[in-house]
């Protein structure tokens, strides 16, 4: 009799630390945070899902290194750009007035001493007219949906407005009037929001820094094939500064792409 007991009393006991146990289990999964990490790797952006747009000012995260300019870059401390660029580079061209991606067709000049720096240089020439080579997954080849603009640069307190598959686009800027409140207001900000069917969407540009510059609009169009717009806008922030940066609807972050040309 005592030893059916003692079993009974036994499995009885098991039965009550399984059920303790898998409900600590059930707590301790209900109470697991769900992940808030922001922070987008290169992989990711060259996915073809869609990502959220970019909180905050897009000029404080930006993806350097996928992006080249039709530009001479200086050579020095064996920073090639000719190590760069390769096959697997795409270039963003105009032809007849339209717009195509293809395979970049280039070649690089090579000069010994450039007269402003004294420092050798290469420069990436193309066949075709050229706006910007990249290497970004979520760009697809061939012609590309474009938007024309009128004027390059959108005034302060101006805006530009167009359609594109049903959508209504807004461009609004703010901030300095270019060429003119620099030179009064060297730290005066320039900002340029998209607005998709009259909601907010993202800032394509937040720049506080214009010496003899301005922010130009280069190109709007479909590059990524996703039906939603992308830019391609130049923006230095000094007139010895060639810079570029193009923003697509299925990226986080802007891609940026920058050539120093100051003696």
């Amino acid at each position: 009799m005592n030893y059916l007991k003692f079993t009974g009393l036994f499995i009885l006991s098991v039965i009550i630390l399984s059920a303790c146990q898998n409900k600590t289990t059930n707590l301790t999964q209900k109470k697991s945070p769900i992940s808030t990490d922001t922070t987008i790797s290169f992989q990711q952006i060259s996915s073809k899902k869609a990502l959220p747009a970019a909180i905050g000012s897009p000029t404080d995260s930006m993806v350097k290194g996928h992006l080249l300019l039709p530009f001479a870059y200086r050579v020095w401390e064996n920073n090639n750009v000719s190590k760069v660029i390769n096959d697997n580079w795409l270039e963003l061209y105009r032809k007849n007035g339209k717009y195509y991606v293809g395979k970049a067709k280039y070649k690089i000049t090579y000069e010994k001493e450039e007269p402003c720096s004294g420092l050798p240089t290469e420069t990436i020439d193309s066949e075709n007219d050229v706006l910007v080579f990249f290497n970004i997954a979520n760009i697809q080849h061939g012609a590309v949906d474009s938007i024309s603009f009128p004027n390059k640069i959108i005034p302060s307190n101006k805006s530009f407005e167009f359609t594109y598959k049903n959508d209504r686009y807004q461009l609004r800027a703010s901030g300095i009037e270019f060429y003119k409140d620099e030179d009064r207001k060297p730290n005066a900000k320039y900002t340029l929001k998209l607005f998709i069917n009259g909601q907010y969407t993202r800032t394509l540009i937040d720049q506080s820094a214009y010496h003899d510059t301005a922010t130009e609009l280069e190109f709007i169009g479909d590059l990524d094939r996703d039906g939603k717009l992308d830019f391609v806008i130049s923006s230095p922030r000094d007139y010895e500064e060639s810079r570029t940066i193009v923003i697509l609807s299925t990226a986080a972050y802007p891609f940026v792409g920058t050539v120093q040309f100051d003696c």
